[in-house]
This record gives structure tokens, sequence and C-alpha cells, in this order.
């Protein structure tokens, strides 16, 4: 961890308005902090608030010690979903390394988030990222056994399968099931 990667996630535009209260910019920043290869920098309220189609100071990102640069904003859409669009800077190089849009639905917040931290991994690392993933895994609780699936993270876990009898070996198919 000693030398990790300074990156700057700004909070997106508009994030505010996703239900719950979720924060794309903040499960990003999180997932990248938890590689162990990056270091998340605080970004304060700025007035505007950049967007990914914003012109970039790349001079005042570096004097906040940003080697790396996300900027993204979110919009509601009239058929309910929501339109996420972000895009990568190079600090250091100063150019813009790529940027993704994608649509989601209210359910799909911290899907998208993970997505958008495997593109970030992957463009700053050249290997894949793995925040997309999902985990399996048995909890015991009292006499009752659960196979749990859950995010890379720990978040939305839920039970798979719940026995009296102990859950041995689980182990995806094929299929991703």
């Amino acid at each position: 961890g000693a030398q990790r990667i300074p990156v700057a996630i700004a909070p997106f535009v508009g994030e505010g308005a996703l239900p719950g209260g979720a924060s794309i910019s903040a499960i990003v920043r999180a997932d990248l902090e938890r590689s162990g290869l990056f270091r998340g920098l605080e970004v304060p309220a700025l007035v505007p608030q950049p967007t990914e189609a914003s012109n970039v100071n790349y001079a005042e990102w570096k004097s906040r010690l940003a080697d790396a640069l996300v900027l993204g904003s979110v919009a509601a859409r009239p058929d309910g979903r929501y339109e996420v669009r972000f895009r990568l800077h190079d600090v250091v190089k100063q150019s813009a390394v790529g940027g993704v849009a994608y649509t989601m639905t209210r359910e799909q917040v911290r899907a998208t988030a993970h997505r958008i931290a495997d593109y970030v991994y992957e463009k700053l690392t050249g290997e894949k990222g793995v925040f997309s993933t999902r985990i399996a895994y048995v909890v015991k609780r009292g006499e009752r056994y659960e196979l749990q699936v859950a995010d890379a993270d720990g978040a939305n876990e839920q039970a798979m399968l719940v026995s009296n009898e102990p859950i041995i070996s689980p182990a995806w198919s094929p299929n991703g099931k």
C-alpha cells in the first residue's frame, strides 16, 4: 500500500436523486481503496460541480495531488431508469483516458458503481477489476445453515439456500447460477 495511486472521485452530479440516498461515487471510491492499490482523495464541494463533460483544469487537480480523476453525472430518464455517465482523466499526462455511459434501474445502482470501479481499475492498472463479481459463503445460524451470495464488498447479501443440514463446498455452475 505504500505506492497507492492517488485518485480523486468527485461526487457525481445528480446522484443525490438516486433512491435510498445511494452514492455511486462513494461506492467507486470504497471499491478502489479496498483493492489496496488506490488512495481516494477528498474532493470538496465545487461550484459549479464538474461533470464528465466539464473542461478539466489539470494543474488544479495536480495541486490537489491527484494522479487520476473521475467525473460523472446521473440523470433520470422519462422511462424511470437512470443514465450514468463518467469520464476518467489521467492528471499526470493531462488527458482523458476514456469514459462510459450506462443505463440502469434503481435496483442496479450498486452493480453500476462496481462496473465503473472495474473500468477505472483496468484502465489504471492494466488488469481486470473484480468489483462486479459475487461471492458465495455459508453462514451457520444456530442449527440452520445458509448459503449466502453477496457483492464482492459484502453488500446485498441474499440467502440462496437454507438447510438444517451442513452445506459443503458450494460452487458456481457453468451457466453462472
